[in-house]
């Protein structure tokens, strides 16, 4: 099996396994108990908040690793790849009423720009494809999430 396989067959694993707190989150939020669901939103909004981070730290590696550090282009990268970190930290100050769905959108708009940027790059498609699909999982659990928010915890 070549080098190439394995790797992006172990960033499918890999983001898989990544996808089961948000499934896990959504799922429990819905059935645990009231006074439990509050918490398991909390613990929702930080993981899509540390994942957005993730996400948005994945430009800086291409930059840094990719030798472009001063391609054009490299700069945008390295400016967006700061961005969902500083909004994500921000959105987890706030209550979850407001911070889940912050991060829902923050995910949204991050995917949106990474197909923008990552739209250049042919040799990255398998990633770009793996992006789409494990983003809109995330975001479809924090949407769930939020759901769950909205009907078992409103005031």
């Amino acid at each position: 099996m070549n080098t190439h396989a394995t790797t992006r067959r172990l960033a499918w694993v890999l983001s898989a396994a990544g996808l089961l707190p948000f499934i896990g989150h959504a799922l429990f939020a819905w059935v645990a108990p009231g006074s439990e669901a509050a918490g398991l939103i909390r613990s929702q909004t930080h993981y899509a908040a540390a994942i957005l981070t993730f996400v948005g730290a994945l430009h800086w590696g291409m930059v840094v690793g990719g030798g472009e550090a001063f391609a054009v282009g490299a700069g945008v990268r390295l400016v967006w790849s700061v961005i969902p970190a500083i909004y994500a930290w921000v959105m987890t100050l706030y209550p979850p009423a407001v911070a889940l769905p912050g991060v829902f959108f923050g995910l949204l708009v991050a995917l949106a720009v990474d197909l923008l940027l990552y739209r250049a790059q042919p040799a990255l498609r398998w990633f770009v494809q793996l992006r789409l699909v494990i983003s809109l999982v995330a975001v479809a659990c924090v949407g769930a999430s939020w759901a769950a928010l909205s009907v078992r915890l409103a005031p």
